[in-house]
């Protein structure tokens, strides 16, 4: 008896499950690769012996892996399906790690996550990595306020603010994660540059 109504109390609960919706997939995206060229023949050589990439402060919204929209009413909204593969902070380091590696003006590049010593570190604050409603049509949006700080002295050489604008080509997420790789192409070439330039 115990056995039949265990078999009973198996198949309903099997049933049930198959009732259960099921769960709605979602794209993981990452920024589109780094195009940043070498840099110019007037200009190639090492100009800096080492860097250290460090993982920018951010807002909560700013801080998961949701893909953002602000609207034009000062709301963030997400796209349902899609996530970013890590941390916006992360993701972003990561990123401009590689811009750095294909510039290749740094002779020795590594992150704060790698726990290795340098003298001069790239860091500050991402104030924005998001789509932005405006009257034209969604633009993609990537403010950031850089720091370059002496790791000895914990002085500040030289800070920044940093925003590059693409415009959406529709309203996909595809086409966001795609202008939000043109805008970083923007910034990071500004971003390397003046790096190299207020470095000591």
């Amino acid at each position: 008896m115990i056995r039949v109504l265990f078999c009973l109390s198996l198949s309903i609960l099997l049933g049930a499950c198959s009732v259960l919706p099921e769960p709605t997939p979602v794209a993981l995206y990452r920024l589109p690769p780094s195009g940043q060229p070498p840099a110019a023949e007037v200009r190639k050589g090492t100009q800096l012996a080492a860097l250290r990439l460090a993982r920018p402060a951010a807002t909560d919204a700013l801080g998961g892996n949701r893909l953002l929209v602000l609207t034009a009413d000062h709301r963030y909204q997400a796209y349902p399906r899609a996530r970013w593969a890590a941390p916006m902070p992360l993701l972003w380091r990561d990123w401009l790690l590689d811009a750095f590696w294909r510039d290749g003006r740094v002779a020795r590049l590594s992150s704060d996550g790698d726990g290795l010593q340098a003298g001069l570190e790239l860091g500050g604050v991402l104030r924005a990595l998001n789509v932005e409603m405006r009257e034209g049509g969604p633009v993609a949006v990537i403010r950031y306020d850089a720091r370059l700080v002496d790791t000895g002295s914990r002085r500040i050489l030289a800070s920044r603010r940093f925003e590059a604008q693409a415009p959406m080509a529709g309203p996909a997420e595809a086409e966001a994660v795609a202008a939000l790789g043109r805008a970083a192409e923007r910034l990071a070439r500004e971003l390397i540059d003046w790096s190299l330039a207020a470095a000591p």
